[in-house]
């Protein structure tokens, strides 16, 4: 059973999804004409600042002072995602207002990051005692939906799980919060109703304004994603990174297992620093900043100078990234076998067929574990 709280204007402000403020919203009775009129117009324009945030891949404006604006316009930017009918986009704000949202929950108390968390669909409860130092249980089903990842600390293998409820530190419980938050915003936007004749001239100029910057945004990335001369291999990618590719490309948030594994693979086969932050440039929540330190580090330019290589085939398949039965044992030997097949002349190509792996470079050949973990 839901525990009710008295949420203030400050909490409506921070969570303008919970649906206290929807009812809130609806005790108005606006229409899109009334916000679009200009009296109210600051709903309109922080609505499509919250658009344009997540075209730009920026941080969103902060909460509006005022509670009832900031939840209308919360709820026309889902109207304006609708409009702009581009799920990659929808998918883009989801994740930079959710993030927002997840530092606010790791600061509140933990009664109060359970009634959020209630909002979303995610059954929790506050212990009365810690169990082993965890303060709150999430139901396994809710814990199952909301993970970030199934993979590292966040696999079921690896959790307390005690009658049905898993344990988790108030962090954690934030960051599940912040998952569930991002499929709620999609999920929104999708039940949208959207009556296009009744859109005021001002809402669908700006609609139309939105999408053009946002086609621009998608025609700019995709043109950068593939350096010079990257064309021609990308066919080479084994399946298992290609999907993860395609994910990036499509505007999904992909769990850091696969980015780890698109990083180093891409390093692997003579990538840059910068030609591989250009691939994940796409990623709904890119930072430029913190990207570049983590390929720096699979690319061992800082902390031990250790060169990482891609996961072998075998912790693909565990992680849950494996997308295909190849016949091979690392995605490198995929990749250099199916280079030498696009390269090779016709006539040359059944002679090297017959010769098999022996000249796939060093960290493949004959190595039944995959690739070597050395430097370079």
């Amino acid at each position: 059973m839901k525990t009710e709280l008295l949420l203030t204007t400050e909490d409506l402000r921070k969570y303008p999804f919970v649906s206290k403020a929807f009812e809130r919203v609806r005790s108005l009775n606006l229409t899109l004409a009334d916000l679009a009129s200009h009296p109210l117009r600051n709903v309109i324009e922080r609505a499509a600042a919250y658009v344009k945030a997540a075209v730009n891949g920026s941080e969103p404006p902060p909460p509006s002072d005022d509670s009832e604006e900031e939840v209308l316009a919360f709820a026309v930017a889902l109207i304006l995602l609708k409009a702009v009918g581009d799920r990659s986009l929808t998918r883009k704000l989801a994740v930079i207002f959710s993030r927002r949202v997840g530092r606010f929950l790791a600061g509140e108390d933990l009664s109060k990051l359970v009634y959020v968390l209630s909002e979303l669909g995610v059954k929790a409860r506050v212990l009365q005692a810690k169990v082993h130092g965890y303060p709150v249980a999430v139901h396994v089903l809710s814990y199952l939906e909301s993970t970030p990842e199934r993979a590292g600390h966040w696999k079921l293998v690896h959790r307390l799980v005690e009658r049905g409820w898993v344990y988790v530190s108030k962090l954690e419980a934030a960051r599940l919060g912040e998952e569930a938050l991002k499929k709620f915003i999609e999920r929104k936007v999708e039940e949208i109703k959207l009556d296009e004749v009744s859109m005021p001239d001002a809402v669908y100029r700006l609609v139309e304004g939105l999408s053009a910057e946002w086609g621009a945004r998608i025609k700019e990335l995709r043109e950068r994603w593939a350096p010079e001369g990257l064309e021609a291999s990308e066919d080479a990618f084994p399946p298992c990174i290609k999907a993860i590719v395609e994910d990036l490309k499509a505007g999904k948030n992909v769990p850091h297992s696969a980015r780890f594994a698109l990083a180093s693979f891409l390093l692997s086969i003579g990538m840059s620093v910068d030609e591989v932050l250009e691939v994940f440039r796409a990623a709904p929540d890119f930072n430029e900043k913190i990207a570049r330190y983590q390929v720096e580090h699979i690319a061992g330019m800082r902390g031990s100078g250790k060169k990482y290589t891609p996961y072998k085939c075998d912790n693909m398949r565990t992680l849950g990234l494996c997308v295909a039965e190849c016949g091979v044992k690392h995605p490198l030997q995929y990749y250099w076998k199916a280079l030498r097949r696009q390269k090779a002349p016709s006539a040359a190509r059944g002679s090297r067929a017959r010769r098999g792996p022996a000249e796939a470079p060093h960290l493949v050949e004959g190595d039944s574990n995959g690739p070597s973990t050395r430097p370079g």
